[in-house]
């Protein structure tokens, strides 16, 4: 069972739906790390800051927006978590395009959409 990407609900109008979202694809290449060929020794990567012109760790790193004009905002987790988005777990289905419309270069890869728990629709027949 693939694992879920994205919890929330597809509306329709007033209708609400919670669900799940699951790849439909797997990726089955080969993934290679990298090595040092005299010793065959791991090669990490390392974050270094530019202000200062040292390495730092991850738990120093955090996240920031950066300006047209080059300076960088910091941004928290709690002031992301604050953020009063009434959609950040929602999707709303504004319209359906047949699939000679779709160039099929844009297509990334599947996704399917599971209800979440016993989800019955307004007649009463289970989905």
């Amino acid at each position: 069972m693939p694992a879920s990407i994205f919890n929330g609900a597809v509306s329709f109008g007033l209708v609400s739906v919670p669900i799940t979202v699951l790849s439909s694809t797997e990726n089955h290449a080969v993934r290679f790390r990298q090595i040092h060929t005299a010793d065959h020794g791991l090669v990490h990567n390392h974050y270094w800051c530019e202000a200062e012109d040292r390495e730092v760790t991850c738990a120093e790193i955090g996240r920031g927006y950066e300006l047209p004009d080059g300076q960088v905002i910091p941004v928290t987790d709690e002031e992301l978590q604050a953020l009063p988005l009434t959609t950040a777990r929602a999707i709303e289905l504004i319209a359906f395009l047949p699939a000679s419309a779709v160039d099929p270069l844009l297509i990334g890869p599947g996704y399917y959409l599971q209800p979440q728990g016993a989800v019955a629709c307004w007649t009463g027949i289970p989905w």
